[in-house]
């Protein structure tokens, strides 16, 4: 069910300075920068190789990602996996008793955090960065 890790989203207090140090430190690069109202971020996706690193500010604090940074602070948010069969995959979960968010066609599902453990998962398909 799960492939390749495709995608590590990391939370952060500020995009600009989170930028800057993955750029100067890592080496990667800004692909896209973009903003969500429905789950209350502005992000930047770095790529890689196979995947990418996402980085998110909240931008509500009482959304998702605005309670996480304030109850963990900045670190890792998410891991995403790549999935080749995210309905089936989504099926055998929920028969399980996991619990998932999945939206009719959306080529992507999340894996509440207490069902993994404290870790937000993540079933996406791959990526192109070009």
């Amino acid at each position: 069910m799960l492939g390749d890790v495709v995608e590590l989203s990391v939370v952060v207090r500020d995009l600009d300075v989170a930028i800057e140090r993955f750029t100067e430190v890592f080496g990667l690069h800004v692909h896209h920068r973009g903003e969500s109202e429905e789950f209350g971020f502005k992000n930047a996706i770095l790529p890689t190789g196979i995947g990418h690193v996402e980085l998110l500010q909240p931008t509500d604090p009482t959304k998702p990602v605005g309670r996480f940074l304030e109850k963990h602070g900045e670190g890792v948010y998410l891991v995403g996996f790549e999935c080749h069969d995210i309905e089936g995959s989504v099926e055998r979960l929920k028969t399980q008793g996991v619990r998932v968010d999945h939206r009719p066609g959306r080529e992507i599902a999340w894996i509440h955090p207490q069902d993994a453990h404290g870790v937000f998962v993540e079933l996406r398909t791959r990526e192109r960065y070009d």
